[in-house]
């Protein structure tokens, strides 16, 4: 992505002449990422459907800021500050700093930062998809539990707490330099405000300090590019939110493993993403510990010729497995989505697209498309179980 470049210098005022004390690298960039789309979520088992309907949606679009300056010999400080920008409607467009915003120091150790960024777990598989998790046919229609948030430790609702696909606040990260291909992130993230009330994340008294622990190992080598990851929360409360039980303790656990492979020069790439989410409850309403299990499963198949490309997925949800509190497993609680992604460049920076997808959620299920939901409710409650979520969009990518 061509950047463009701002040099700011830094001169100390003395009773001698100017004299330069330090010079800094500014970069402005960003994204915009619009289509407009035809959405329908029907059949529902139990709750509302959501009639066809046109909308204009802004798919991760976005303008940031990013500085850097030597302060010693190898030394290097940084900072990046991103904001979401919404096109289809400008007076609610995200906050300043609302997307990956931080600082931090880098040297030849690797580079650590302060602020609010992407979790290790959610980075590791990004670029496996071909939407790189933007829009109605990310894979997190299916991956990482609920769809893509941004929120601190603990979080205000079910999807916030159970969501492993995560731009963190309150994060703390170190990425390791790459050694022979190999690299590593690794992220904590504090609890801060999130401890509070009940309508601003965990209430105070219930004594508890939510936190978030997340890892992540990158291969990548030629045609190759291999990850490992993992993200624990503590005292998230996931369970206890969907099934409207008091706050207790309990740890939420995820583990994932992806791969993509090159062939023919990188024209034609095949990948595949495993994923086990394990949510535990310590208490549910006096019953004891619940514990629910989840095995996710995607797959994708992408290919360039010249400036087209072509992606096809599939995702998969599996069963949930409950155990304690008087649970059983859940029937009829598998969902699998299926898209289709075309692209054509104007230029390196341009992109006219077309996507479409469908997820077909049993009638215990409930997935909705991961990011850009059909409505905010949808995101943020348990929606309709057994609705289908279907969608087709046509839009433009323009990258600076």
């Amino acid at each position: 992505m061509k950047l463009k470049r701002i040099t700011l210098v830094c001169m100390g005022l003395t009773g001698a002449p100017a004299v330069a004390l330090a010079q800094s690298s500014v970069q402005i960039y960003g994204t915009a990422n619009v289509d407009v789309e035809s959405v329908q979520a029907k059949g529902a088992a139990a709750g509302p459907n959501f009639a066809s309907r046109t909308r204009v949606t802004s798919n991760s679009s976005n303008i940031g800021f990013r500085g850097s300056m030597d302060v010693d010999a190898g030394l290097k400080a940084f900072i990046q500050i991103e904001s979401a920008v919404n096109f289809d409607a400008g007076t609610t467009a995200g906050f300043w700093a609302s997307r990956n915003s931080g600082v931090g120091l880098q040297s030849q150790w690797g580079q650590a930062l302060l602020g609010q960024w992407d979790s290790p777990y959610k980075f590791s598989t990004q670029r496996i998809d071909p939407t790189n998790d933007t829009g109605i046919a990310a894979s997190t229609g299916i991956l990482g539990g609920t769809g893509s948030i941004t929120a601190g430790q603990g979080g205000v609702n079910f999807a916030e707490r159970a969501s492993f696909d995560r731009r963190v606040s309150n994060v703390v990260q170190y990425w390791t330099p790459a050694w022979n291909g190999l690299a590593g992130r690794f992220a904590y993230g504090a609890g801060d405000t999130n401890i509070g009330s009940p309508s601003t994340g965990v209430a105070e008294s219930t004594g508890l300090k939510p936190a978030l622990f997340a890892g992540a190992a990158i291969y990548e080598a030629g045609p190759l590019y291999a990850t490992i990851a993992h993200e624990q929360h503590k005292d998230f409360q996931s369970l206890n939110t969907l099934l409207g039980a008091p706050a207790s303790s309990g740890k939420d656990r995820a583990w994932k493993a992806g791969v993509q492979y090159g062939f023919l020069d990188n024209a034609l790439t095949l990948g595949g993403v495993v994923e086990r989410l394990q949510y535990r409850a310590d208490d549910i309403n006096g019953l004891g510990s619940l514990e629910r299990k989840v095995t996710n499963s995607y797959a994708v198949g992408k290919y360039q010729a010249g400036p087209h490309s072509i992606a096809l997925s599939y995702g998969q949800k599996g069963a949930e497995k409950l155990s304690g509190a008087g649970f059983s497993d859940l029937p009829d609680s598998k969902a699998r989505q299926v898209s289709m992604r075309y692209g054509y460049s104007l230029s390196k920076p341009t992109q006219l697209y077309a996507v479409a997808t469908r997820i077909s959620n049993q009638s215990n299920a409930f997935q909705t498309f991961g990011n850009a939901p059909i409505t905010s409710t949808t995101l943020f409650a348990d929606p309709a179980r057994g609705a289908d979520p279907v969608g087709l969009g046509i839009g433009m990518i323009y990258s600076f």
